[in-house]
């Protein structure tokens, strides 16, 4: 008897670690699939910066001469006078870059527009 009842509750264990199995493999599904969501997240993300990064080192090649040419193209069109303003060319590309600073500074065209 004595072994008969270790059997039983052997069994017993047995039968309630087996119904467990089923629930942990479905957790484990969606913690692989949620792992593979933010593995292609990261994938894009990464992608995005390392052409983010590309773009910003093309900027940096481009001879001073050619980035003052597009900082005097980028002025508001006006007849007049500019008002100075920190969301417009000029004054906004003080902001962006050190580079972009010193070539707009440099640029005396693009700042006697300006009403002060």
């Amino acid at each position: 008897q004595c072994i008969s009842a270790i059997i039983t509750g052997r069994q017993q264990q047995l039968d309630a670690v087996l119904h467990e199995i089923p629930g942990l493999e479905t957790v484990m599904d969606s913690i692989k699939n949620l792992h593979q969501q933010l593995v292609k997240m990261k994938d894009k993300i990464t992608q995005s910066v390392d052409l983010h990064k590309g773009l910003v080192s093309a900027l940096w090649r481009l001879p001073t001469e050619v980035l003052s040419h597009i900082f005097y193209q980028r002025l508001p069109e006006c007849d007049g006078w500019l008002s100075p303003s920190s969301k417009r060319a000029p004054m906004l590309l003080t902001g962006i870059y050190r580079r972009w600073k010193e070539t707009a500074v440099g640029m005396p065209s693009i700042w006697c527009r300006l009403r002060v």
